[in-house]
């Protein structure tokens, strides 16, 4: 969300429309700001006598289980992030029921990374099959790079 226009940049907008200077549409313009923005500082102005911004608000608070969350990452170990919503949802039926991101954000909170998915990106994958194999039309499968380092880890850096 973008930040608050400065208090004085506000008060000249209202100096300007209460001295009569200008309607809304061309103090707007004048001062590169929108319309309905210096509507809304006249009236909180005449209302509350002051022209400070709102505190930010909103969103809903998290009801999942940062407990809960942490044993399941301690047991799951190198589980990626659908895997822990997986068995977050395991016994869940409905609304109680949350989505990825959901489980993410609620990581996140408590200071964990979590890599996306489970596969590795096709290019760092090596065929299984001899090149006679794929000539001749026959099946070939791709086996996925390993990799020793965990998904789920508390405090690092994402790369």
């Amino acid at each position: 969300m973008a930040e608050a226009h400065p208090i004085e940049l506000r008060q000249r907008v209202v100096e300007a429309y209460e001295s009569g200077d200008a309607g809304y549409i061309l103090l707007a313009r004048r001062f590169c700001v929108g319309e309905a923005s210096v509507k809304r500082w006249v009236r909180q102005f005449r209302a509350q006598g002051h022209l400070r911004p709102k505190a930010k608000s909103g969103g809903n608070p998290s009801d999942i289980s940062l407990e809960e969350l942490e044993a399941l990452v301690s047991r799951l170990r190198d589980a990626n992030a659908g895997e822990i919503t997986a068995a977050y949802n395991r016994n869940r039926r409905g609304k109680n029921r949350r989505h990825a991101s959901s489980i993410k954000r609620a990581l996140h909170r408590a200071g964990y990374v979590v890599k996306k998915n489970g596969c590795v990106r096709w290019s760092s994958c090596a065929l299984t099959s001899s090149t006679s194999e794929r000539s001749s039309g026959g099946e070939f499968a791709a086996s996925p790079h390993t990799s020793s380092s965990s998904s789920t880890s508390r405090g690092s850096t994402l790369r």
